[in-house]
């Protein structure tokens, strides 16, 4: 760190100016949280914050998504994409700042606000230094990607359908995720699995109703749940330790009077593992399982393993490759991190990037303030100051990597 280009000195200069712009445009994102496709005055603040800038801009892609196209003038080039979400979650925000949400539970309890605050930043600075970059730049500005219904499609694939992806086709994608796991001012990505998916799961267990005085008549539902969430916490802990795995029964429901066994109970869960081919294996595992238990006390049961499936978001080797010695260029080798697991979670990017190249990356977000270190989706959820200018000059650096100092990709 030290030897640096004219580029990436601008860069990192304007990435620290830029930063109290960017955590203002945060703040007010944050007052003014919109749920998944309803995001219509952000996605206007997006538009227009771009057409300042100079960028040509789509409104109404994938219903309320934006793009921005900036096409370099140093010349052709590769043509990338840099992706935020604008979607905020239902929930009641108690972050207690001068910035609390203005929108009774609605919030922002993902970072959503700073993604998109941070991206129109990065905007800024690379149409200011344009002509020393070769190529096209798409910022795009994802709608819906929290909480989608399994019959309904998210923002991605909406913005997908309507050609975000095209015209000019985009080599390579790239994603953020604020995290609170990493200090401010750092940067973590790894090659392959980023974030495992999410694997929703329903089952119902069907048993026969008698009063509690009777039990030898009835077969209880409850009992039997109760066996399967004991024996799959089992199963999990007997598999490979060197893989990241979370299966969790999360919800329960049954019975309908104090005095009679439950006839049927209700059961849902978050299954998620870093490996694929063992998150392949688990829908007849758990089959297998249940059956058994079943059987063994008389019931009956209706299994559903894809509820709402999530895939896993894979990240291209070259592309992280690149990316990781941009950042140690521009940020220094204390700033990049190398993630070892892949987080067990799950987002809409693995759409972009089962469709064309890319990195999703996270981007530490916590300080000394207890309020910048609650998990994502926590009431409190809060994001450092000392974010921003980290977050803004890892969206310019690589593109200015990618378009100036690599080989064709």
């Amino acid at each position: 760190m030290g030897n640096f280009t004219h580029t990436q000195e601008r860069i990192l200069k304007s990435a620290e100016n830029i930063a109290p712009w960017v955590q203002m445009l945060r703040e007010d994102f944050h007052r003014h949280p919109e749920l998944r496709f309803e995001e219509h005055r952000t996605s206007e603040i997006c538009a227009l914050e771009l057409e300042k800038m100079g960028i040509s801009v789509q409104r109404g892609v994938g219903q309320t998504g934006v793009v921005g196209t900036l096409e370099c003038v140093g010349g052709d080039g590769p043509v990338l994409a840099f992706r935020a979400e604008m979607d905020a979650l239902a929930i009641q925000d108690l972050c207690g700042t001068s910035y609390q949400s203005k929108n009774n539970g609605v919030a922002h309890l993902c970072g959503h606000d700073g993604h998109v605050a941070t991206l129109l930043g990065a905007a800024k600075i690379l149409g200011e230094i344009q002509k020393t970059l070769t190529g096209t730049i798409k910022f795009i500005f994802e709608p819906s990607e929290e909480a989608v219904p399994p019959d309904e499609i998210c923002g991605a694939e909406a913005m997908i359908s309507d050609g975000a992806l095209e015209n000019p086709d985009v080599d390579a994608i790239f994603g953020a995720h604020f995290y609170p796991d990493w200090k401010a001012g750092t940067v973590a990505l790894k090659p392959g699995t980023v974030f495992s998916g999410n694997d929703v799961v329903r089952l119902t267990v069907h048993g026969q109703e008698s009063h509690a005085a009777v039990p030898h008549r009835g077969v209880d539902a409850i009992y039997v749940a109760s066996q399967i969430v004991t024996a799959t916490q089992g199963l999990a802990a007997h598999l490979d330790i060197n893989e990241a795995v979370s299966v969790h029964w999360t919800t329960i429901n049954g019975g309908r009077l104090h005095n009679l066994i439950a006839s049927e109970v209700v059961l849902e869960g978050s299954f998620r593992f870093s490996n694929e081919s063992l998150r392949e294996s688990m829908p007849t595992k758990i089959d297998q399982l249940v059956r058994g238990i079943c059987d063994a006390f008389g019931a009956t049961y209706d299994l559903d393993f894809n509820v709402r499936p999530m895939p896993a978001v894979i990240s291209s080797p070259k592309e992280v490759r690149t990316m990781r010695q941009a950042l140690i260029d521009g940020l220094g080798e204390d700033a990049v991190i190398d993630m070892k697991q892949p987080r067990l979670a799950a987002d809409t990017m693995f759409h972009w990037l089962h469709r064309t190249n890319g990195v999703f990356y996270m981007v530490g977000t916590s300080d000394s303030n207890p309020a910048t270190q609650y998990p994502s989706h926590h009431q409190k959820f809060d994001i450092s100051p000392d974010t921003y200018s980290t977050a803004v000059a890892a969206i310019a650096l690589t593109a200015d990597r990618f378009m100036n100092r690599m080989e064709s990709m």
